[in-house]
């Protein structure tokens, strides 16, 4: 065999090694990644409601927060790597056991949340609160909510009624890396009937006021353009205390739709009041006595169009 046979059986065995030698680093990497991630079992406990705030998209929450995980598989000063997603509110140690597995934190602070005001004032809410490790993605780590998360029974919120308190896991992307978060979450509703006096019923008695010109006579056209100017005046000022508690919207809320409602209503007061004005500096009694008894039959179609309206909508 020729020196020339040589080299090449050489240079052939020393790229069979080396590529050996790539493909079981790489086996190795793919090894050494957790098969199963650790489980770090998350619960919380909703002490109070402090706040909410609509017009700044927040909530003031007080809650205790723990964490629960094998200290074999991962090590506490591991699981204090976590952070909250939707807030920075302060925070202590309440009780730590790194032997049992063991954290609790009691928590107090902000947390901002995406408010729905589509049905607002009777809206129902989710004040939320996510949590997801720092470091640790989906394939190192998940979250398990823990079924003993609930809301102390004395818990309350100064307007509001707190409904169902939930927990569960969710997954969040970052680019390429997948981290698994924990979502607490509870439910806030308007009181349905103080909140149907508060606006209906004022919105109401403004309406009716303004309607009992049509049950004046048509020579006292002055006295009815004043009462119905005067109560559009009264609507809108309400509007606009109405719609002051919250965010600008892109969108209508039930109260925008029921005061375009109103003032539709408004319209049809003072254009028929116009009318008839005009028919009485005409001299033409008769026919504005008629349009008087029109317009107020076609009064109730009006409302009841209305209301069909705002129940599609």
């Amino acid at each position: 065999m020729n020196k020339l046979k040589i080299y090449k059986l050489i240079s052939l065995f020393v790229f069979v090694i080396f590529f050996v030698g790539v493909v079981a680093q790489n086996v190795l990497l793919v090894n050494a990644a957790p098969e199963n991630p650790v489980a770090v079992s998350v619960g919380a406990l909703l002490v109070n409601v402090e706040k909410v705030d609509l017009s700044a998209s927040s909530c003031r929450l007080d809650f205790y927060l723990w964490f629960k995980y094998n200290p074999s598989e991962i090590s506490q000063s591991e699981v204090q790597q976590f952070e909250f997603i939707n807030g920075a509110p302060t925070m202590y140690v309440v009780d730590s056991n790194e032997a049992q597995g063991y954290l609790e934190y009691r928590v107090r602070g902000d947390f901002i949340n995406s408010f729905d005001f589509s049905r607002y004032p009777f809206e129902t809410h989710e004040l939320e609160v996510k949590i997801e490790h720092k470091n640790l993605n989906l394939n190192n780590l998940v979250f398990v909510a823990d079924p003993s998360s609930e809301i102390d029974p004395e818990a309350n919120v100064a307007g509001w009624s707190l409904r169902s308190f939930q927990a569960s896991v969710t997954e969040h992307s970052y680019g390429e890396e997948t981290f698994s978060r924990m979502v607490f979450g509870v439910s806030l509703e308007r009181p349905m009937i103080s909140s149907f006096i508060k606006t209906v019923v004022p919105l109401a008695v403004i309406t009716t006021i303004s309607l009992l010109a049509f049950f004046m006579a048509p020579q006292n056209f002055a006295q009815r353009i004043t009462l119905g100017v005067t109560t559009l005046l009264s609507a809108t000022a309400f509007h606009l205390s109405l719609i002051s508690g919250i965010p600008p919207t892109g969108y209508l809320t039930f109260a925008d739709r029921m005061m375009i409602s109103v003032y539709a209503i408004f319209l049809y007061n003072l254009a028929s009041s116009v009318y008839i004005m005009r028919l009485v500096d005409s001299k033409r009694m008769e026919e504005a006595f008629s349009a008087k008894r029109k317009v107020l039959k076609f009064l109730p179609v009006l409302i009841v169009v209305l209301v069909v309206a705002q129940v599609l909508l």
